[in-house]
């Protein structure tokens, strides 16, 4: 056994340790501005085609998107120990590690933010609101207030672009003036916006999520009309896209896309495709006469790639008996209870038989999306010996409009049977023996959900950073988290009382890990510490561990390893006893009538 945890260690360590690159832009005149997780940490990078040279002195949380070209580096980091009240702090890319604090910004939650060179326009939130800034040299000034979740996207003259959360779910496309402030909202009864951007003719052009797909239109805000954009090349037509990831426009006026279907992405450029590696892309840039864009899948750690040749020009070397580890990885649809199809992502362990011991392991958001992408939870698991199944539950992202509004005022239901049904499916196709569920943020919460609802179907579960308590996180949350609490729960207390695990310990079964970062502002430790104490006082088996000095957003390797050891640890012990005299027999156990 000692032998084996020194292993994982090591597994784990490396596995994190690998380099990591994604492309923020092009800056000081011709450098390429890459966020990198390397020396241990989230860091800021420019490369000059010889090396990447870090520009921060301190980890950081990100950077603000930059203007192209513009001589400096806006970075983004939190001065509060991981509860995330950020600071600005501009640094020159000819002068790495010459940090200058900007004063005027008071540490808030940073959302996103533009660096035009000469106007850094943002959005932040504190406990009372959410707003959009401006800050030109030493002077901050607050452009609008926002009714929730809010994304600069652009800033082009005058004009400013942006996404946000405002108000049942779906995401609005909103405008403001940099010289006037004031803010304009434009909806679409077909569905949600997911990427905006300035053309160098100052149209607004966005990317729209309808029922099934997306389409690329253009926005007039003042006439509040939304039309179809019509590109040269009909190719991203003929991919049929669910989801336009990202969108911007180049140098040299061609509009350049991300699109994504069924987990994979395609880079286009005016709707014409560009050959690029399978996988998963992010944002393009045009840098020395290159088209540039990070790229990553299940099997290859994120890394900036020129296309259409693919070469990599900064990467990360994932070692060769760990790459074994990553047998094979495909994506399927399973149908959950109301004939839904639940899209699903699944990888093969190299270490594990078939059946063979099996994670669901449940994305955060619930806003968000698992894909053919590189992920450290995932790769771990499978290092550890376990095959991992991942499915994009209704609330998720990347599959049309409909699918992502189905859990708007139903936290805790129809996601749940998502998740149930993926279970199901690792059983009946011959992939998983025993199963376990593991999440973080709100696949923690998932988890304590399968513990209390789904008791039997599931032999153990770990819940990070996980939800405990709808009610007590509102009152707890900053503007921003409570607004997204509103909208989730469609305001109802009656929903955020009957869907908190706190309130069904009783339910729970089977043996239980909830690892919870100790400064975390978006789900808070105070709930979980009266979940440790309700789960101590009614006899349940269960650890607990509380990372110090850390936040929601993992962005050291210290703190990671503190989050994965213990999950991989508990699951492996776990696996363990289910060998041992009274686990489970060594064919298919026997999965409750009601599963």
């Amino acid at each position: 056994m000692t032998a084996e945890f020194s292993r994982m260690v090591s597994d784990i360590e490396r596995l994190i340790a690998v380099e990591k690159y994604g492309v923020q832009g092009v800056v000081d005149g011709d450098k390429l501005l890459v966020i990198g997780f390397r020396e241990g940490s989230v860091n800021a990078y420019v490369f000059d085609g010889a090396e990447a040279e870090r520009l921060n002195r301190e980890p950081i949380n990100g950077v603000l998107d930059p203007g192209y070209g513009v001589g400096r580096v806006i970075l983004v980091r939190d001065v509060s120990r991981g509860a995330e009240k950020h600071a600005l702090f501009k640094v020159d890319p000819s002068k790495p590690g010459s940090e200058e604090r900007l004063g005027a910004v008071e540490p808030m939650r940073i959302l996103s933010g533009v660096d035009t060179g000469e106007a850094i326009v943002f959005t932040g939130a504190t406990e009372e609101k959410v707003a959009l800034y401006a800050l030109e040299g030493d002077v901050l000034r607050e452009l609008a207030s926002l009714p929730g979740f809010g994304f600069v996207s652009d800033v082009r003259g005058d004009l400013i672009v942006g996404l946000g959360f405002f108000g049942g779910g779906r995401v609005s496309l909103f405008t403001s003036s940099l010289s006037t402030g004031g803010l304009r909202k434009v909806e679409s009864k077909e569905g949600s916006f997911t990427a905006a951007a300035i053309s160098p003719g100052m149209e607004i052009v966005a990317g729209l999520e309808t029922a099934r797909e997306a389409r690329i239109v253009r926005v007039d805000p003042g006439e509040a009309s939304i039309v179809e954009l019509e590109l040269p090349s009909t190719d991203i037509a003929q991919y049929k896209p669910m989801a336009i990831t990202w969108l911007g426009y180049l140098p040299d006026g061609s509009l350049a896309v991300v699109a994504r279907r069924e987990g994979r992405s395609a880079v286009f450029i005016d709707g014409r495709r560009v050959e690029a590696p399978p996988g998963n892309h992010g944002k393009v840039v045009l840098w020395r006469g290159r088209l540039v864009t990070s790229h990553t899948s299940l099997s290859t750690p994120p890394r900036i790639v020129t296309i259409p040749s693919g070469e990599a020009i900064l990467e990360g070397r994932l070692p060769g008996d760990l790459r074994s580890s990553l047998a094979a990885s495909r994506f399927v649809w399973v149908v959950s209870f109301d004939g839904s199809r639940v899209p699903t992502l699944v990888l093969e362990s190299g270490r594990a038989p078939k059946p063979g011991p099996t994670v669901v392991l449940v994305h955060g958001g619930p806003f968000a999306e698992d894909s053919d992408s590189w992920d450290t939870f995932a790769t771990s698991l499978a290092a550890t010996g376990f095959h991992v199944v991942m499915p994009n539950y209704r609330g998720s992202t990347g599959y049309g409009d409909e699918w992502r509004l189905r859990i708007i005022g139903d936290p805790c239901g129809g996601e749940l049977e998502d998740v149930a049904a993926a279970a199901r499916w690792a059983r009946e196709s011959g992939l998983a023996r025993e199963l376990y569920i593991m999440g973080y943020s709100y696949g923690g919460y998932m988890t304590l959900c399968a513990l209390t609802m789904k008791p039997g179907l599931f032999k153990a579960g770990v819940a990070g950073a996980s939800v405990v308590d709808w009610e007590e996180m509102y009152e707890l949350s900053d503007a921003a988290f409570r607004n997204f609490i509103e909208q989730l729960t469609g305001g109802s207390r009656e929903i955020m009382r009957s869907r908190s695990p706190i309130n069904h310990v009783d339910r729970i079964r089977e043996p239980l890990a909830l690892i919870h970062p100790q400064n975390d502002s978006r789900t808070p430790l105070k709930p979980l510490i009266r979940l440790i104490s309700e789960l101590q006082a009614r006899g349940k088996t269960f650890e607990a561990h509380i990372i110090p000095d850390a936040g929601h957003a993992i962005n050291t390797m210290e703190d990671a390893v503190k989050i994965l050891l213990p999950a991989v640890f508990f699951l492996y012990t776990q696996r363990e006893k289910a060998k041992s005299p009274g686990g489970e027999p060594n064919g298919v156990p026997h999965l409750p009538a009601e599963y």
